[in-house]
This record gives structure tokens, sequence and C-alpha cells, in this order.
């Protein structure tokens, strides 16, 4: 009986990508990669911060060109509408500190109203309000079920009974 003839694997291989199981390994890779770099620009508007009144006005000299998101709360009494629609408005941080918007494009948020906080993105206007092409209503992170307490900025929100 002859035995069968075995051949030796040849000297050199095929390389790295000789094998399936690394050529799968390496379309891994390369597949997790492309995600993660996808997933990293989508998200990368969304990492953008605002900043607020107070610190705008403190960094706004010397960047009056730069493009700025600031968040503040709606100030009583400030919201000018013009055919029904709210196109000027003031908003207050924390510390006080003012800042008159105008938003005279795009769509208005239907929760837009007196002491709601919105983040507004744009820029300096040279006549020194800030000049808004995108308006944001920023939900509270405080919910009820019911009537909120007195001290809760939520509370201005709702029409009196």
């Amino acid at each position: 009986m002859t035995d069968p003839v075995v051949t030796p694997p040849s000297e050199g291989g095929g390389g790295f990508l000789s094998s399936n199981r690394n050529r799968l390994l390496l379309l891994l890779i390369v597949s997790t990669i492309g995600i993660g770099l996808l997933a990293f620009r989508a998200a990368s508007g969304d990492l953008s911060y605002y900043v607020e009144p107070d610190e705008f006005l403190a960094q706004i000299e010397g960047n009056e060109g730069d493009r700025w998101r600031v968040g503040g709360r709606v100030v009583e009494g400030s919201i000018v509408q013009r055919d029904g629609r709210p196109v000027a408005f003031d908003i207050a941080g924390e510390t006080g500190e003012q800042i008159s918007v105008t938003y005279e494009r795009g769509v208005v948020p239907n929760l837009f109203t007196e002491n709601a906080f919105v983040v507004v993105e744009g820029g300096l206007h040279a006549d020194g309000h800030f000049d808004a092409n995108s308006l944001v209503i920023k939900h509270e992170n405080e919910f009820f079920s019911d009537t909120p307490p007195p001290d809760s900025p939520s509370a201005d929100l709702l029409p009196a009974d």
C-alpha cells in the first residue's frame, strides 16, 4: 500500500491575509474604526456647549465674528412680536446679566414663553444685539405630575388658574 502524498506548506505563506480568520479580524477592526468615526462625527454637534450671558459678554471682546451658543431665561416683558410671532427678546443668566436677542427667521418652538430656558445660536450683530438663527427650548430637569412648587423655575411657565 502506498502512502498518500502530503505536500508541505509552502515557505513564505501567503502573508497575513491568506487566512480567512485574519481577513475576518481585519474586516472587524476596520469596521469598528469606521463606525466609531461616524458616530463621533455625528455626535460632535451635540457635544458643543452653551455659555451664559455673563460668560458671553466677558468673552465677546475680540471674538465678534465667532458663532456662539448662549443659554438663559427669557426675561419677563421683553418679548417683541411682529405679526403674532416673537422676533426679539432678552435673555438673562443666573447672575442677572442680560443680552438682547433678535430671531427673525426660523421656527419658534411652541414652548417659547417668558421665563423659558432657551439656547440661541448665532453671533453678535454690529449694533450690539445677538442675532440668532437657531432657537431651542432647553427643558427643565424636573418633572411634576401636578402643580410645581412655587420656588420651581417651572412654576412661572404655567398660566394661573
